[in-house]
């Protein structure tokens, strides 16, 4: 079986492919050995996906909502010090109460009772212009393209890993040899918190969702919201027009919710409940 991005002979591969990170609550989109070979499996976990994972904002997005690592693990935090400024790390750690590791000027004022509170901060921007990111949405979008493919026929694996229409973004998102950028749509669709119903009226938390939208133009698009931020990406390459077109077109609902499809997901979000 070739490698869906590098196309090597992928047989003896040893290593599941998780297409969303572990470490953003991803623990059931897994493509089987050997659809991703072990050098592109490694490639994209040192060279996209840690330094995602280490960006600020998902670094703070994991920690205030407690999404834990592969191994189990919730990433460090950051807390403002009143007066010093000093941007501190917070700890936590199961069954244990927070630690927060603070500079010496901000400790003695702490000492001193001038400082009795801290400040969480929540308005860390999302990516919006990030090469490392885009190319993150570009490989978990050709990723879940094989997974839906492979889903209903692993024996086309092949014809997948070689077909040319997908060129563009798997080399894109494994090797980018002319150093791009592509350009992706970003906003807020839904609050951070924001409650998802199950059938039963059960209450869950999502962390992350996906989709492709089809334009009547011919083009695909891969969507994504992570914590009720949607990000959307052209297959095909740098441009978002006809998914602004789409948007406008109708009336700025994201393709997550557009005629009930919810993602696939039996989930129902509270804005749509209202």
């Amino acid at each position: 079986m070739k490698c869906i991005f590098c196309k090597d002979d992928a047989t003896a591969s040893k290593s599941v492919e998780h297409i969303v990170p572990e470490s953003m609550g991803n623990k059931n989109n897994i493509l089987p050995k050997g659809v991703v070979c072990d050098t592109c499996n490694n490639y994209f976990s040192l060279k996209i996906e840690k330094k995602v994972l280490e960006m600020k904002y998902f670094q703070n997005l994991r920690f205030r909502n407690g999404i834990e690592s592969k191994k189990n693990r919730i990433p460090r935090g950051i807390a403002l010090i009143p007066k010093t400024r000093y941007e501190a790390e917070v700890i936590i750690s199961e069954n244990k109460p927070f630690e927060v590791i603070l500079d010496a000027a901000s400790f003695e004022l702490i000492q001193k009772g001038e400082i009795k509170h801290l400040i969480l901060p929540f308005d860390i921007e999302y990516p919006k212009n990030d090469k490392v990111f885009s190319r993150f949405l570009a490989k978990i979008g050709v990723e879940m393209i094989a997974l839906r493919i492979l889903m209903q026929n692993r024996n086309d694996q092949n014809l997948l890993a070689t077909e040319p229409d997908l060129d563009p973004v798997r080399n894109y998102a494994r090797f980018n040899s002319k150093n791009e950028n592509w350009v992706y749509s970003s906003r807020k669709i839904y609050e951070e918190d924001e409650n998802f119903f199950l059938e039963n009226g059960k209450s869950v938390d999502m962390v992350f969702e996906c989709d492709f939208l089809a334009t009547q133009e011919g083009e695909l698009y891969f969507v994504i919201a992570i914590k009720g931020i949607e990000f959307a990406l052209n297959m095909a390459g740098s441009s978002i027009e006809g998914y602004e077109n789409w948007l406008r077109e109708n009336d700025h609902i994201s393709p997550l919710y557009s005629k009930g499809r919810h993602f696939g997901y039996k989930l129902t979000p509270n804005f749509l409940k209202k």
